[in-house]
């Protein structure tokens, strides 16, 4: 029998909330398609940016996973920074992993549009100007990731998260962050 798969979630806000759905909804808890014995470590850092996930990498290094899953760049995109640096970034949290970690395999979650907020924001921003880099951002890595990395990372693509019905329901009112159903 081989040996279970170790994978590790490090990311934002999202953690948290997939650490609940796993643990607490016993009718939603699906296997992922990962064997019994599978350690999943989940980490998240909020408000990090891509820089400082790189100087955190000794964290990934001590569970040694085979699988790396990020959830990274939708703080970077509030900044006023080119796509292409935080793209370049990205891919040195993916290197840092792939070269120096040993992980086998490292999946990007796509990043997400923002969603106009129900509620006053601490961090208001102009929409159409993150969305159009969000956007730019998912696609550049797509490609880059693909050529830079061949067969070890990825970008996930995020399905239930692009028409208007599905991002009113699966957002909270900040319009940032995912709702209970998200």
């Amino acid at each position: 029998m081989a040996a279970p798969i170790k994978a590790q979630l490090f990311g934002h806000s999202f953690v948290s909330r997939l650490k609940d759905f796993i643990r607490h909804k016993d009718e939603l808890n699906y296997r992922l398609g990962l064997q019994l014995g599978t350690m999943v470590q989940f980490n998240g850092f909020p408000g990090a940016r891509a820089t400082s996930i790189i100087g955190k990498m000794d964290f990934v290094a001590d569970y040694s996973p085979e699988i790396l899953v990020l959830l990274v760049g939708t703080n970077d995109l509030y900044e006023d920074v080119s796509v292409e640096s935080i793209e370049e970034q990205i891919c040195d949290i993916v290197y840092e992993a792939l070269s120096n970690i040993k992980v086998a395999k490292v999946i990007v979650c796509q990043v997400l549009h923002r969603c106009e907020p129900k509620i006053r924001t601490r961090f208001p921003v102009d929409l159409h100007w993150f969305n159009a880099r969000v956007d730019k951002l998912n696609a550049s890595l797509d490609t880059t990731l693909k050529s830079r990395f061949p067969n070890r990372a990825f970008l996930w693509r995020m399905k239930g998260f692009w028409s208007p019905e599905t991002k009113n329901k699966n957002f909270a009112s900040d319009g940032c962050h995912l709702s209970d159903d998200g």
